[in-house]
């Protein structure tokens, strides 16, 4: 068997960067309060809490310090909340993430109804929801889209959560469309690397008998890539680690694909390559 590897895998720069600048801070010492999960990779979190970034859901509890905003945003309201503290605040959020908050807060302001594209529980999505001031609301996906009532004179704007599918975001636009709206705007705001992602790792997909798909089952990028490798092969498999790996998955396999979502780091993805090889695969390609 080969094992193949999708052009595009490991952190992308927006978790990169997240990653650099609370590694920074931890060198200084003190304490140090992520608010939620600073990336969606439990096993990255759980090393940087050894080193003392804690991680809290709110900042009640929260007196001094440093407090770091993940790389998912946050509530222009929670952040004016801090800004009244006496505590340092590290802004860890992806640019493209930084992007989207904009043009939501301009769109808001505008006065269009911000529909956006994306899973309603995902924080940068909740942060997103507060940027446009009350106007947005969620909508998962064309099934969404469908049972979403729009007046004769609506003006509506449309973006996305940085790490939806443009298949997903197409078909949502394309299903509005169909109930001419007055006026529609929409802004592409899907990350670049989350898009160029998901084409390498579908045409990787069609080439081979058994994907993995590796990275934190929290991770929307991660589910995104899951699936689109899916509904090419059936034999796709989301993994966190090497430990997920099951032998049966690769009976009567020619080529193995990994991926990684945008959160999973490069010595995550040499475990499980190295425990494909201990399953007597070879040739990496």
């Amino acid at each position: 068997m080969r094992i193949r590897i999708a052009r595009r895998i490991g952190f992308c720069f927006g978790v990169k960067r997240a990653i650099d600048l609370a590694e920074s801070i931890l060198k200084k010492g003190g304490k140090i309060y992520s608010l939620g999960s600073i990336i969606h990779n439990r096993e990255v979190v759980e090393k940087l809490s050894r080193r003392g970034l804690k991680v809290v859901n709110g900042i009640g509890r929260i007196r001094s310090g440093t407090v770091v905003i993940s790389s998912h945003g946050l509530s222009p309201r929670t952040v004016a909340r801090l800004k009244k503290m006496p505590v340092r605040i590290v802004d860890t959020t992806c640019p493209f993430v930084l992007n989207a908050q904009r043009i939501a807060k301009h769109l808001s302001a505008e006065g269009y109804g911000v529909i956006i594209v994306g899973d309603v529980k995902h924080p940068e999505v909740t942060a997103l929801l507060d940027f446009a001031q009350g106007t947005a609301i969620v909508i998962k996906d064309s099934r969404s889209a469908r049972m979403f009532r729009l007046s004769e004179n609506s003006r509506i704007s449309v973006i996305s959560q940085t790490t939806q599918s443009m298949d997903n975001f197409i078909g949502v636009i394309n299903t509005l469309l169909a109930k001419r709206p007055k006026e529609m705007r929409v802004f592409n705001t899907i990350c670049g690397d989350a898009e160029y992602r998901q084409d390498a790792a579908r045409r990787l997909a069609k080439k081979v008998d058994v994907m993995l798909v590796v990275g934190g089952r929290h991770s929307a990028n991660t589910r995104r890539l899951y699936e689109v490798c899916s509904k090419i092969l059936a034999r796709t498999h989301l993994i966190e680690n090497e430990r997920g790996i099951r032998p049966e998955w690769f009976r009567n396999a020619g080529d193995v694909g990994i991926t990684s979502g945008a959160s999973t780091p490069d010595w995550i993805i040499k475990k499980v390559v190295d425990k494909m090889r201990k399953l007597k695969l070879h040739k990496v390609t």
